[in-house]
């Protein structure tokens, strides 16, 4: 290894480490610019371990980094090491914790990672990748740590894991959870912020002109509804959809709508006896008991609620729960 090589310091860029696409994000800035680079991801884990099987870093020659395997413990040392394994053109599995030669890094659980370094990713992979990831459109990367190889593999099922199947990892990418939300009124202003602060894709979907701009300005994207007839949602088994109406006349069809798609999560504001005639309402409509058993209501980890700060703090809350008992 040449003393240049050595010398390079790496630095975290800052990308968000819970978002699948920023690996490849900065993977192909290193394709534009002709930097090399290595994709890392935890493949075995031993006892305790901040971070899930499958985590993942991207590091370009440069230092650059991004990601993260452990609570911050090991990154800039794991990154270290990859870009040596980048400078060898060659992978490894690197082991950091219990039984780990970097004897002077510990992980604070008391566990062990092993994360494999495939180094110089090629440029389709990364692009099909971002692509991909852009559509909502789940796969996988199979990597063989034998040989070296990485092959992306289209689609991946809303439940499947990263696992090892007959010498090969399989680490399946989902996108993050967008919201739709369906309504008026500072309660959805509220979650629509709340939801973009948490760096979620939100649409909003307004029945009222009222703060339409406020929401717009939170980076949510908006889409007047003028009368009954809701427009074709963008769901997907990664979508959750939020109805916040105080008109029940207006619900009806938008809600009989929203139920015939397949969100892993759909609930709607109002009180218990609200709820209670909602549902009513949707099986004198001939709507079948289990469309209307996944609506829920009232929405929210807590409640009641008296604010519409609370209300989304609750909401959010909720959705997040359903979407980790999604993802496993």
């Amino acid at each position: 290894m040449n003393d240049t090589a050595l010398a390079v310091l790496p630095r975290d860029t800052g990308l968000d480490p819970d978002d699948p696409a920023s690996v490849f994000t900065l993977l192909a800035e290193g394709v534009r610019d002709g930097i090399a680079g290595a994709l890392m991801t935890i493949i075995g884990i031993e006892g305790g371990a901040p971070r899930a099987l499958g985590a993942q870093m991207a590091v370009l020659a440069d230092g650059r980094f991004c990601g993260y395997v452990s609570g911050g413990c090991v990154e800039v040392a794991l990154a270290g090491e990859a870009i040596r394994c980048i400078g060898a053109a060659a992978d490894a599995v690197l082991r950091f914790g219990v039984g780990s030669p970097f004897i002077d890094i510990k992980l604070p659980c008391g566990g062990s990672i092993d994360v494999h370094v495939h180094v110089r990713p090629a440029a389709q992979l990364v692009s099909e990748a971002q692509r991909m990831l852009t559509q909502r459109a789940p796969f996988c990367v199979a990597l063989g740590p034998r040989d070296g190889t990485a092959m992306l593999v289209p689609g991946s099922g809303a439940r499947e894991r990263s696992e090892w199947r007959d010498g090969v990892f399989w680490r399946p990418y989902h996108p993050l959870t967008q919201l739709v939300l369906i309504g008026e009124g500072h309660e959805l202003v509220s979650l629509a912020q709340l939801g973009r602060a948490a760096g979620l894709r939100v649409t909003a979907f307004m029945t009222a002109e009222a703060h339409r701009d406020t929401v717009q300005r939170a980076g949510a994207s908006v889409v007047p509804v003028n009368g009954s007839a809701l427009p074709a949602l963008p769901v997907d088994p990664f979508t959750a959809i939020v109805f916040l109406l105080h008109d029940r006349f207006k619900e009806g069809s938008l809600l009989e709508a929203a139920l015939a798609t397949d969100p892993f999560y759909i609930g709607a504001l109002g009180s218990r006896r609200t709820h209670a005639t909602r549902v009513a309402r949707l099986a004198a409509a001939g709507m079948t008991e289990e469309r209307i058993a996944r609506l829920r209501g009232p929405i929210g980890l807590y409640g009641p609620t008296r604010t519409a700060s609370a209300l989304a703090i609750s909401v959010l809350g909720e959705i997040t729960e359903a979407r980790i008992r999604l993802d496993g």
